[in-house]
C-alpha cells in the first residue's frame, strides 16, 4: 500500500480516530523545525499557532489598510473643501499644486489645460504644448507612472531639477472628452514606478478636472464612470501613490 491510498481511506474514513484514539496518541511524527519526533496531536497544535499567527498578521495588515485609507480620504477631502473654496482658474490650480506637494509627497506637480482652446492667464505655456504630447495624454485609458518622460513634459520643470527627475506621472484631466494633464515628477525613481497602484490618480483626476472645467466656457461635464480610466481596482500588494 502506498502513501496515496493510506491518505485516500483515511479521508475516505474520517471517524477511524475517533474509533481507534489509542493509534492517533500514539502516532510520532518529526517536528516541523527538526530536531525530535514529537506526537499528532503537539503537531496540531504548532499547525494552529502557526495558522493562529498567519490570522493575526492578515488582520494587522487589513487595519493598516484601513489606516492608510483614513489618511488618504482626510488628504482628498482636504483638497476638495480647498477647490470649493477658490474663487478662480488661477487659484485652483495653486490649491492642487500645493496639495500635491504638501499632503501627497510629491515633489513637483505640474497642471495643463488646453481644453478651453484658448490661452489662459493660469496656463501661458499652453500655447506651446506639441500636439504629439496632446495625443499622447488623449490615448492613456490610465494614468501612467513609470521612468519614461513624454516628448517635451521634462521643460515643464524647474532649472535646476529637469535633468534629475527619474520618475513621472501624467494623469489625463477630462471634461468630456482629454482636456488637459496633471502631471507629477520625482528625483526618487521608486516614486512613479509601474507596479504602483493608480485608483487614487484617477480620483485626483476627476477632482480636478471638475474643478478647472467649472471656469472653461465648455459646461463641465462629470468623468464617465464607466470609462476605462475607472476599472483601477488595486490589488493588495501594489504600492499606493499616497504617501503616508
Amino acid at each position: 500500500m502506498i502513501a496515496d491510498d493510506v491518505a485516500a481511506w483515511l479521508k475516505d474514513n474520517p471517524d477511524f480516530f475517533m474509533h481507534n484514539s489509542d493509534v492517533f496518541a500514539g502516532m510520532r511524527v518529526p517536528h516541523p523545525e527538526g530536531g525530535h519526533a514529537i506526537s499528532m496531536v503537539e503537531r496540531q497544535l504548532i499547525a494552529l499557532r502557526e495558522r493562529s499567527a498567519q490570522l493575526e498578521n492578515r488582520i494587522e495588515e487589513l487595519i493598516g489598510y484601513g489606516q492608510r485609507n483614513d489618511v488618504l480620504a482626510d488628504k482628498l477631502h482636504r483638497l476638495t473643501l480647498a477647490l470649493l473654496r477658490a474663487s478662480d482658474r488661477p487659484t485652483t490650480v495653486a490649491v492642487v499644486e500645493e496639495s500635491m506637494r504638501s499632503d501627497f509627497d510629491v515633489p513637483h506637480a505640474t497642471v495643463r489645460w488646453w481644453g478651453d482652446g484658448s490661452k489662459h492667464a493660469a496656463f501661458p505655456e499652453n500655447t506651446t504644448i506639441a500636439a504629439e504630447l496632446k495625443a499622447y495624454i488623449a490615448g492613456l485609458d490610465r494614468p501612467y507612472v513609470g521612468p519614461a518622460v513624454a516628448y517635451d513634459s521634462r521643460a515643464w520643470l524647474p532649472d535646476g531639477v529637469r535633468e534629475a527627475c527619474a520618475s513621472f506621472a501624467y494623469v489625463p484631466l477630462l471634461n468630456g472628452s482629454t482636456q488637459g494633464v496633471l502631471f507629477f515628477a520625482s528625483e526618487d525613481a521608486k516614486r512613479f514606478t509601474a507596479d504602483m497602484a493608480v485608483d487614487v490618480l484617477v480620483r485626483l483626476g476627476h477632482i480636478v478636472s471638475v474643478a478647472i472645467a467649472r471656469y472653461s466656457p465648455v459646461s463641465p461635464q462629470a468623468p464617465n464612470e464607466s470609462s476605462a480610466l475607472n476599472e483601477t481596482s488595486a490589488s493588495d500588494d501594489e504600492r499606493e501613490f499616497a504617501q503616508d
